[in-house]
């Protein structure tokens, strides 16, 4: 049984990650697992077992109140959209809550909505999804708008393919098998990394028959770079769901050498599957 784990907030945002993750637990045959975090301010402190410590410095009524409010929230949400789901609200810090979750209960997805980003606010705010994409073992799908009507038939693996193979794309794989749709190998060339064609559909050959795969299509599209390349492949092609593996790249590293991954979370509408690649 596989587990997918969805952040929510109770809000629109929440919702579009939800429907998401129902759809697609219907077809992997999957558990989701509902999580609400009540953030809490730094200097409000959390025992062993999660709950708040009472030291009698600080007024710790106001996120008892929080969280009963999101108990009484979770049962509705839980029937709207999968009335089987595992629920869990909980105090802390949305990232490392989420993190820490899924680690404990072995999850093997994680879908949340989000909201787009850009320009000076992008650099000293990301959003959650970016920071969880960039940080989690497990694969993580985020998604900027409603997809609950979005029919799967197409799937995107967007990669340098400068090796043989491609590590931790199980995930991507078992939604293709799952959703049978149709799978795209992508790798973009630009002016400062460019491969030559037969080079590349050699390794994406490779990959293919490593894999077992079966309606695959391999491409080499040109940009001046990798995100532009990829948004505009997938809108030529109409690719419903875009997988990318992810160094995750954080801080002053991101800054200085980039990060595709990061950068389509926070920008592209399509759903953006991220999996951790080994260094």
């Amino acid at each position: 049984m596989q587990k997918i784990l969805v952040p929510t907030d109770f809000s629109h945002t929440s919702a579009y990650g939800s429907s998401l993750a129902a759809k697609i637990a219907s077809f992997l045959k999957a558990e989701i697992h509902f999580l609400h975090v009540i953030n809490l301010p730094s200097h409000i402190l959390l025992t062993e077992d999660g709950n708040l410590f009472e030291d009698g410095d600080f007024d710790t009524s106001i996120p008892k109140e929080k969280l009963k409010a999101a108990q009484e929230k979770m049962p509705s949400w839980q029937a709207t959209y999968a009335p089987l789901a595992k629920t869990d609200c909980v105090f802390g810090h949305v990232n490392e809550s989420v993190l820490n979750y899924a680690k404990n209960h072995s999850i093997d997805l994680i879908i949340m909505g989000t909201h787009t980003v850009s320009g000076a606010p992008e650099l000293f705010n990301h959003t959650h999804g970016e920071y969880i994409a960039m940080h989690s073992s497990a694969p993580v799908m985020t998604l900027k708008c409603d997809r609950s009507d979005m029919e799967v038939k197409s799937i995107v693996i967007a990669s340098s393919f400068k090796t043989d193979d491609i590590p931790d794309v199980a995930m991507a794989l078992a939604l293709q098998k799952a959703l049978n749709a149709k799978l795209y190998l992508l790798r973009i060339n630009t002016p400062n990394d460019f491969m030559a064609d037969g080079k590349v559909l050699n390794n994406m050959s490779a990959f293919v028959n490593n894999n077992d795969l079966h309606n695959v299509e391999m491409a080499i599209y040109n940009d001046e770079n990798v995100e532009d390349g990829i948004v505009s492949y997938v809108a030529k092609e109409n690719i419903d769901i875009i997988c990318i593996g992810s160094w995750q790249r954080t801080g002053l590293n991101k800054l200085i050498n980039g990060c595709v991954s990061a950068d389509l979370v926070n920008h592209a509408y399509k759903p953006i599957l991220t999996f951790k690649l080994k260094k």
